[in-house]
């Protein structure tokens, strides 16, 4: 089944506001001094980078296009 070009511009979206998140929750950490909200930003930063993956191979697989 393939995406429309809705569809493809939605995911293009959501990976591009994923980036901006994840830039400011590194950044974030890197100005942090609390461990608790390191760990924290931490586990965002992840979660929110294997987010970003899924989503991203929705655009890559060329069955979906």
């Amino acid at each position: 089944m393939a995406l429309t070009s809705k569809e493809l511009m939605l995911l293009q979206d959501n990976i591009k506001m994923m980036e901006n998140s994840i830039n400011f929750m590194s950044g974030s950490n890197a100005i942090c001094s609390d461990p608790q909200i390191k760990t924290m930003l931490d586990k965002f930063t992840r979660d929110y980078g294997n987010s970003l993956h899924t989503l991203a191979k929705y655009i890559s697989n060329p069955n979906l296009q």
